[in-house]
């Protein structure tokens, strides 16, 4: 009885509202640290406490983590589930700990500018701490494969003007078209808003032979295609990742309910079951009295 207790507490414990707002703390002062650190004057001028607090946030860090690892291992054992990797099966749980253990590594070493700019990493701890955030990150995660048929075709585009852009260009403006390369990077900056207006006039001005209507369809079509369309494409897809994943969240949140319902009602029916096995010894013991008087 008492185990149930402690695994009750333990859980209710991770799973409060004061425990995600402590960690949400910690990691945010983790972030002002590092932030700090980049001023070096201040810094080297207060080392010996700014390094104190950097080791105290750290161990905060993995005293949280062993404990929400403790209540995993509590929690699945409670629901009759004896396995110690459950815990690590979430993604982003692996992410703490690799955090967790690249901030613990020594940093008195040649290498320690290198480790201690990969303490940047507990930024990442941020997105655990907050759902909506996790869903955002996790529906990038998840869109990565829609994305890379985006960024084919995407590719086919920036491909099919360059190759027009060389032969019509090129001729004139060997710095900006000379090449395939070159006009691929051209055309990037194009995309991009980068004075794709000096490119243009320095294109009609270099190019008196080409129709001046011509070229300034070929740099629209291709700004209108490649920034409006293949934009929207983008956001098209993290879009229906982001429903998908809301989705699928609501439907974890009912099935976890119906699993508590369920839970309490095999409990409720294990204590009267167990009470009606006392009340009928209680009658069988009443009768063998009376049998005997």
């Amino acid at each position: 009885m008492s185990q149930v207790a402690t695994t009750s507490k333990v859980v209710e414990f991770v799973q409060s509202t004061l425990f995600h707002r402590v960690s949400l703390f910690l990691i945010i002062v983790a972030c002002v640290i590092i932030g700090v650190e980049t001023n070096r004057e201040f810094y080297a001028e207060h080392f010996w406490w700014m390094h104190l607090l950097d080791r105290i946030i750290i161990s905060l860090f993995a005293v949280e983590l062993l404990v929400r690892y403790s209540a995993s291992i509590k929690l699945n054992a409670a629901r009759g589930v004896k396995k110690y990797l459950v815990f690590f099966t979430d993604t982003w749980h692996v992410i703490d700990v690799i955090v967790v253990i690249v901030c613990l590594l020594p940093t008195h070493t040649e290498y320690f500018a290198v480790l201690r700019t990969l303490r940047i990493l507990r930024v990442f701890l941020l997105v655990d701490e907050l759902p909506r955030l996790k869903l955002l990150v996790n529906a990038l995660i998840k869109s990565i494969p829609s994305m890379g048929y985006v960024m084919l075709l995407l590719m086919l585009h920036f491909f099919a003007y360059a190759v027009i852009a060389t032969d019509l260009f090129g001729a004139t403006n060997q710095e900006d078209f000379g090449s395939l390369g070159a006009s691929l990077f051209t055309l990037f900056r194009v995309v991009t808003g980068d004075g794709w207006g000096d490119i243009l006039r320095c294109v009609v001005e270099h190019s008196p032979y080409l129709n001046q209507t011509v070229v300034i369809l070929y740099f629209i079509s291709f700004i209108v295609i490649g920034a409006m369309i293949f934009l929207n494409l983008f956001i098209g897809v993290i879009t229906n990742e982001i429903a998908e994943l809301k989705a699928d969240d609501e439907r974890q949140k009912r099935l976890k309910k119906q699993l508590e319902n369920h839970a309490s009602v095999d409990t409720l029916i294990s204590t009267l079951e167990d009470q009606m096995n006392q009340i009928s010894a209680t009658l069988t013991q009443l009768k063998a009295v009376r049998g005997e008087k």
